[in-house]
């Protein structure tokens, strides 16, 4: 890391694709929910057009506008039919970094949702800010949920590092002048030879940041 691991001391996460592993549950839904506009959907389009945002990939794939509320609506009741797991160490790094640093969570999932997948996988105590979808008016790569996170913690950019899965996040955290490590996943939007940050496996991040085994 670029900055010395003693000044950091909170560690914001992404959510989806970052600690969950979601990607083929948001796959299939995203389909239930373009099928059911009588729109076709391929894992090759989906992955090419695939942002945080999801009105960009409603447009992405010709959705009218008009439908976007009730395809929102469509989306969460499918949602609330699946499980959402948590990838293999997850948990545990997350207990470990939480004895040395605050963590905090910004997504830009839905607040209803998130809550249930954190309350669902037993890490909703583990993060002292939870920042989603519905707390901020601009989406990713939009700086506002860090923004909110940070003040929320009282704590600042300079002593803290957002983790997340995709390019928006990377732009997010850019534009909060937050430090940012890129995590492997299937939504496979981050350039792995990117000049201002690295991509590791989730449970990495405790090695990276110098922490003991």
């Amino acid at each position: 890391m670029n900055k010395p691991h003693q000044k950091i001391n909170t560690l914001l996460f992404d959510l989806d694709g970052t600690l969950v592993d979601s990607f083929s549950v948001h796959l299939e839904i995203f389909r239930l929910t373009f099928a059911h506009f009588g729109i076709q959907l391929t894992e090759e389009k989906f992955l090419s057009s695939y942002s945080p945002n999801w009105y960009k990939i409603y447009e992405a794939f010709g959705l009218n506008k008009k439908d976007w509320d009730s395809a929102d609506a469509f989306w969460l009741r499918e949602a609330e039919k699946i499980t959402i797991r948590l990838f293999p160490g997850v948990k545990d790094m997350l207990l470990k970094l939480g004895e040395h640093y605050t963590l905090g969570l910004v997504t830009s999932g839905s607040k209803s949702r998130v809550e249930r997948d954190i309350i669902a996988t037993g890490i909703n105590t583990l993060f002292k800010t939870v920042v989603t979808g519905d707390d901020i008016k601009t989406p990713k790569p939009s700086p506002e949920g860090l923004e909110i996170a940070l003040r929320n913690l009282n704590t600042s950019a300079n002593t803290s590092v957002y983790i997340g899965d995709s390019s928006a996040d990377y732009e997010m955290a850019k534009a909060a002048d937050i430090y940012f490590v890129g995590v492997i996943s299937e939504f496979n939007s981050l350039s792995y030879n990117h000049p201002d940050y690295s991509v590791h496996s989730i449970i990495e991040i405790p090695i990276l940041l110098g922490m003991k085994e």
